[in-house]
């Protein structure tokens, strides 16, 4: 059996992980590719970011990943990772429906303190899906790593979405 694609965005804060991700993933679907997952947008209040959410790709389901008012056991910096498992299930039955592509943004600190979120993106990683994934630049994972900076992002860009659209296209 063929080793499933696996293709890691990491960088420094603000050099556009997440935007890369997002126009790939768009790009994809508009080519009629099925890609599950989900991604953890910051929630700002005015200037301040009091968390993080946790979103569905593929339908409404969210909650809050992390929140700097509601207290927990698990502490991430300023924030308190306030993930309910329930969600963590529901994510889980969206992401393994038939996906041609699985993408998260990110695996980090905060989401493999979650332990029912830990098992599942080690779930996904282990899968025979292929998987798209900005992650923590502390993590090493197999799979072909992209550090994104200000300078290559648009050459990284288009390496990526060149890999999956002639993967993902040969497969439908």
């Amino acid at each position: 059996m063929q080793t499933p694609i696996r293709i890691y965005i990491t960088g420094k804060p603000g050099v556009g992980k997440t935007t890369l991700l997002n126009t790939v993933v768009n790009k994809l679907r508009e080519k009629g590719i099925k890609i599950t997952g989900f991604y953890c947008p910051e929630v700002r209040e005015g200037r301040s970011r009091v968390g993080f959410k946790i979103k569905s790709f593929t339908s409404e389901t969210e909650d809050w990943l992390a929140r700097i008012d509601i207290k927990s056991e698990v502490k991430i910096g300023k924030y308190y990772v306030t993930l309910r498992k329930e969600t963590v299930e529901k994510l889980e039955s969206e992401i393994f429906d038939n996906p041609k592509l699985i993408a998260i943004d990110e695996i980090g600190p905060m989401e493999l303190s979650v332990p029912t979120l830990k098992e599942l993106i080690y779930k996904v990683i282990n899968s025979q899906y292929p998987v798209l994934a900005v992650i923590h630049r502390s993590l090493k994972l197999n799979g072909q790593i992209y550090e994104l900076t200000l300078d290559n992002r648009e050459i990284i860009k288009k390496k990526i979405l060149e890999a999956l659209e002639r993967i993902m296209l040969d497969k439908l």
